[in-house]
């Protein structure tokens, strides 16, 4: 199998996660292209990249899509846990650590992190939170290999240097800033304003 696209990977991830609510049914490139925005062509390219047949009017069935997306970019329900931190509890922060996120998934938060002590010591959370003076001893010690980076905007970038320093390999991140880190880092840029930006522009062409 040829070596897949960034972007096809991307896709392929997405769909994964579209495919688990049709268990055994089948589903078209028709019906894949009006829920997620791509293409019918997008949709039918990608599959084709790891083997999968073109679904015609019956569609594909979706579990064994999955079951090749899984193959093909090493996505696996039943994968060891991978443990994630998320640094900065303000008020999304706060809504990040309650959400259900990671349910029905293998990722998992077990630490928590803010500059204010204070806030460590008042939030409620079923998981530990601490001030961020601790970040690099409790990140190395439970091997934490990504972040969800939710501070303001003028301290991302130094937040990110620091986590990558303490091993972190994949940062979620939720601010503005553009974050300038080693390639061997992936990150993946959600928030709202950046995101919206995005979708001006492949709407409007600005």
């Amino acid at each position: 199998m040829k070596t897949l696209p960034a972007p096809t990977k991307k896709r392929l991830a997405v769909l994964f996660q579209f495919l688990s609510q049709f268990g055994e049914e089948k589903v078209t490139s028709a019906h894949i292209a009006s829920k997620t925005g791509w293409t019918e062509a997008t949709v039918r390219r990608d599959i084709s990249l790891i083997g999968g047949a073109a679904g015609g009017k019956g569609g594909y069935v979706s579990s064994v899509l999955r079951q090749k997306i899984s193959c093909a970019i090493g996505i696996f329900e039943k994968a060891a846990p991978k443990k994630c931190c998320l640094v900065g509890l303000g008020r999304l922060g706060s809504v990040l650590l309650e959400s259900p996120t990671f349910d029905n998934s293998s990722f998992y938060l077990v630490a928590g992190f803010d500059s204010s002590s204070n806030r460590t010591e008042i939030l409620r959370s079923t998981i530990p939170l601490y001030p961020t003076a601790q970040m690099e001893k409790i990140i190395r010690a439970e091997k934490i290999a990504f972040a969800l980076l939710a501070v303001p905007s003028d301290c991302a970038q130094k937040a990110a240097e620091r986590l990558v320093a303490c091993g972190i390999k994949g940062i979620v991140n939720y601010t503005n800033t553009i974050l300038s880190l080693p390639s061997d880092v992936v990150v993946e840029n959600v928030s709202p304003s950046l995101v919206l930006a995005s979708i001006s522009a492949k709407l409007y062409g600005i």
